[in-house]
């Protein structure tokens, strides 16, 4: 009877030491600096044990840049929330929870208010919410003014300063706006539905030999429709040089991708190589110098 081999061995070390989990994990977020979980024991809490215990509470993750921009608002503003850092499992309680795909989430008591500029509903958005007002009166009264739809509306349009300037720019604007839509005559988000319906599938991609960038988009999203346009002509630039592949984050047929790149906002832009490694990964809304740049690596 010939020895075991070296692999056998290993294998068999393994399932000696392997066991299975006695329960499934929990979801989890890891508090930031200075706060305390709850649960006791020094163990970190879940969202479900968290949301309600503070006036305002924020659930974040490290790289995102949305969830610094609102708490840079807060923090002028004089609030201060309760922040916690958000792992894999805690942001899928939460997507479940209130329907929203990407960080942050922001609840005032038990109430989700949406993300930084928008959310699952017309009236959401933090960052629109303190710009109006509607924040503070939440957060004095527990409600909201009967138009809030409204106010957010306002809140996310800049207000120009002088009917002169407007007046002297409207010429400007109507020949930038012709132009824009001899270049692009389909709205941003009918941009992105073109973008994705004449994306290759990824492994496709993946195994053509090129580069490839992968971004994650959503419909609601302002940043992924401001860079639309951009972004269209430059699939048309590069074709046949890099594959342009694009995924709707908030489109749930799309989880097991969005996990895979550990999307946590949107625009998310991962830039492969031909031999299939990441080498970036940029999110919010790219110059388009910036963008070019990333993109020459992939050629």
């Amino acid at each position: 009877r010939p020895p075991p081999s070296r692999h056998m061995l290993l294998a068999s070390l393994f399932l000696a030491a392997w066991q299975p989990p006695l329960a499934p994990a929990r979801p989890r977020c890891s508090p930031v600096v200075g706060m305390s979980a709850a649960g006791g024991g020094g163990e970190p809490a879940t969202p479900d044990e968290l949301i309600g215990g503070a006036p305002l509470l924020v659930f974040a993750a490290e790289a995102c840049p949305y969830c610094l921009e609102l708490r840079r608002e807060l923090a002028s503003a004089g609030l201060e929330p309760e922040v916690h850092m958000l792992d894999a499992s805690g942001r899928e309680a939460l997507r479940q929870r209130t329907g929203q795909r990407t960080v942050p989430y922001v609840f005032v008591g038990e109430r989700f208010v949406g993300g930084c500029d928008d959310g699952p509903e017309p009236w959401m958005g933090a960052m629109p919410l303190l710009r109006s007002g509607a924040l503070q009166q939440l957060l004095d009264s527990g409600s909201l003014p009967a138009d809030a739809a409204a106010l957010q509306a306002t809140a996310r349009k800049p207000v120009p300063r002088r009917n002169v300037a407007l007046a002297a720019g409207s010429t400007l604007a109507a020949a930038s706006l012709y132009a824009y839509q001899r270049l692009d005559p389909l709205d941003p988000v009918t941009l992105l539905r073109k973008l994705e319906a004449e994306s290759p599938p990824l492994p496709q991609a993946l195994a053509s030999g090129r580069g490839t960038l992968v971004e994650f988009y959503a419909p609601w999203c302002v940043e992924c429709r401001e860079m639309a346009p951009m972004m269209y002509r430059l699939e048309k630039e590069y074709a046949g040089r890099v594959n342009f592949v694009l995924v709707d984050g908030a489109d749930p047929k799309n989880e097991q991708l969005v996990s895979l790149f550990s999307v946590d906002g949107v625009p998310h832009f991962g830039f492969i190589s031909a031999e299939r490694k990441l080498l970036q990964t940029l999110i919010g809304n790219v110059p388009r110098q910036a963008m070019e740049a990333s993109l020459r690596r992939l050629l």
